[in-house]
């Protein structure tokens, strides 16, 4: 898949726009754990498109779904060390993110616009709770040097 591809659809350019316009937000007004998720949430959004020409075969896309534990591993250390709300929204995305995936190994028959919009909707849904913890993180500091 070229970088073109990356944008055939709407709801492809959609999430790209929203992928850049979360982290810039993250890295500009977050602390240290949005910093680490808007980094790691991006890198997984570029490593996907690669991701998907593993294992040869188009769904389920067990590329995709390496990224996705990886990116889960990440938000579960974060909230380990971090005490975030907004992380149990990014957990919660990017455990449905693995169930869809595991739905689709288990029935293969399952269709493949419904797999791959429940991976986009989960996907906005990180970001949402992204952009989330970056306003609460910015709104911490603003009171703190404010009091």
């Amino acid at each position: 898949m070229s970088w073109f591809e990356m944008f055939n659809a709407p709801v492809q350019l959609t999430g790209a726009v929203a992928t850049a316009a979360v982290t810039l937000v993250a890295l500009w007004k977050g602390g240290v754990p949005e910093r680490i998720a808007a980094c790691v949430s991006l890198a997984a959004f570029f490593l996907s498109p690669f991701a998907q020409q593993l294992g040869g075969l188009p769904q389920p896309l067990w590329g995709v779904a390496a990224v996705d534990a990886a990116v889960l591993g990440v938000v579960t250390l974060l909230i380990w060390f971090y005490d975030r709300q907004w992380l149990i929204g990014a957990w919660a995305a990017e455990a449905l993110t693995l169930m869809c995936h595991a739905a689709k190994l288990a029935d293969v028959t399952l269709l493949a616009r419904g797999y791959v919009a429940s991976l986009y909707i989960l996907y906005f849904g990180f970001l949402a709770s992204l952009a989330w913890g970056a306003f609460e993180a910015n709104a911490r500091r603003t009171k703190a040097a404010d009091a």
